[in-house]
């Protein structure tokens, strides 16, 4: 009889269970290897330890500020990471928040204003050709020109009345108020051999020898240089094709001075 063949079934039955056992063991420590392993390469790959961007100084976050918005940094500072600063500039006190990290603008607020430095918008000639129809109702506009007097921008205005005397209107671009206005012409009397004065074309003929010219249709037309002694009249015409033409027309002889182009247009 083997040994084998002698072993009591109660000892077999033990053996066998610390076979399993032993095989249970080592899934479970094979499971463990692997999910510490899982770990390790997370940890790896996220880098809780390192920080996602290097907060920049207070000099380098104000001086992105001041690159973009010019005047001077008052007050500065650094919470949850946003730089709150205060910037003054000529046009007042403003709060202004900055990423500490890319230095990017994220909100700008006007705290308080300065009056004397409030910005000033210029009107445009058609602003002021309204406003000008509107207090010369009686008067129709012979010129309107934006021009420097001094150092500072103004408008020129002509306006004729129904006796045909004239009168120039100096005119403030910002708010549309008459500054200033000269009579430049009389009432018109019969002329003598003595004094003869040019008669000047009409509206209407100077539009018809600059559509001679260029056909099309006339969007504007004004008066120009009449106190120069060489006055024209500045015809804009629009082309069907979608150019637009401007034609000077001699005020008095009618002859064709020049013709441009937009220079928006091919």
């Amino acid at each position: 009889m083997t040994e084998h063949e002698q072993r009591p079934p109660e000892m077999k039955r033990h053996e066998q269970g610390n076979i399993g056992w032993a095989k249970s063991r080592r899934s479970l420590w094979w499971g463990a290897g692997l999910l510490v392993v899982l770990i390790v390469a997370v940890v790896v790959w996220w880098k809780p330890w390192q920080s996602t961007g290097a907060v920049l100084t207070a000099d380098a976050a104000a001086q992105s500020v001041l690159d973009q918005y010019p005047g001077e940094i008052v007050n500065s500072t650094l919470k949850d990471g946003t730089y709150i600063m205060q910037l003054r500039s000529e046009t007042g006190l403003y709060d202004v928040q900055v990423d500490a990290v890319t230095a990017a603008v994220n909100s700008i607020k006007r705290l308080e204003s300065n009056p004397q430095a409030e910005e000033k918008t210029l009107w445009s000639r058609e602003q002021i050709k309204t406003a000008l129809l509107k207090q010369q109702t009686d008067n129709q506009l012979v010129s309107l020109e934006l021009v420097e007097q001094q150092g500072s921008p103004v408008y020129t205005a002509v306006v004729k009345a129904k006796d045909n005397s004239r009168e120039e209107l100096t005119i403030d671009p910002y708010t549309g108020e008459t500054m200033a206005s000269k009579t430049i012409a009389a009432p018109t009397t019969e002329p003598t051999k003595d004094d003869p004065k040019p008669q000047f074309l009409s509206e209407k003929q100077a539009k018809q020898k600059a559509l001679a010219e260029v056909p099309g249709e006339v969007d504007d037309i004004e008066l120009r240089g009449t106190n120069s002694g060489n006055p024209y009249y500045l015809v804009e015409i629009d082309l069907e094709d979608g150019r637009e033409a401007i034609v000077q027309v001699n005020a008095i002889s009618g002859a064709i001075r020049s013709v441009t182009w937009d220079e928006d247009d091919d």
